[in-house]
């Protein structure tokens, strides 16, 4: 199984600590994110391993490749101006150029998380699945709906009344899934032009042709968005525990 991780963004809720560096690698307690993100990967025998990057590309590249030679690196020239579907876009094209998509993980670059989250995900019965904490309503975060087990809609505007749980921007695709969801991608950016949409519009999408599921959360996480947001994580993975 291929990983990507979606790590374009320019962080600026996070400044001044991204004026030098890519959100993705702001420290917890000492852990640059998308090194945690890396480290929970391999742990989980996942070696074959995508970053897309774009604000501050340079150090992220220098960076991931002093600790992790083997990582492909595929750079968002146009980051400024595109969303994380965009990045999306470009990691399945690389990943798989032949344009038969096989089974992946995906994941944004501003999320630090348990690597027994991954476990979870992994063994999971679905193979097209969504990491969700069940019963959470975080009003920034994306969430879903489902019906009779079946994931219905993702989304930030669902409402608290319809909404399942809050998912932690972690997703696997198997051949199926992933085709539905470049197919959906493809319409919006090669198609319609639209540049600036989230990944999970085209994923909500996605959930019209093909059956994606829940995957229950097993573990600590926390989506790295201002400096309350890092103050939270350090405090909820002590050093001890990263």
């Amino acid at each position: 199984m291929k990983a990507l991780i979606l790590a374009a963004g320019l962080g600026t809720r996070l400044a001044p600590l991204t004026n030098d560096r890519p959100k993705s690698l702001v420290s917890v307690n000492g852990k640059p994110i998308l090194m945690k993100q890396i480290e929970n990967l391999h742990e989980n025998n996942i070696d074959d391993i995508t970053v897309i990057s774009g604000y501050k590309a340079d150090i992220l590249e220098k960076e991931v490749h002093t600790h992790y030679p083997d990582i492909h690196i595929v750079e968002s020239t146009s980051y400024a101006f595109t969303n994380n579907m965009y990045s999306a876009y470009l990691g399945m094209r690389a990943m798989f150029p032949s344009g038969n998509i096989g089974p992946f993980l995906m994941m944004n670059g501003d999320v630090f998380y348990d690597a027994s989250i991954l476990k979870s995900l992994i063994a999971s019965e679905w193979t097209n699945a969504v990491v969700t904490e069940v019963g959470q309503y975080i009003e920034e975060s994306m969430k879903v709906k489902e019906e009779n087990g079946r994931l219905t809609a993702i989304s930030k505007q669902i409402c608290p009344e319809e909404t399942y749980g809050t998912t932690i921007d972690v997703y696997r695709f198997d051949s199926d899934g992933g085709t539905a969801f470049f197919k959906r991608c493809v319409d919006y950016i090669e198609d319609k032009k639209e540049l600036k949409l989230w990944s999970e519009v085209a994923l909500n999408d996605a959930f019209k042709d093909v059956e994606f599921r829940m995957c229950p959360l097993n573990g600590r996480w926390l989506e790295i968005d201002n400096h309350k947001d890092l103050a939270a994580a350090e405090k909820l993975f002590v050093e001890r525990n990263l």
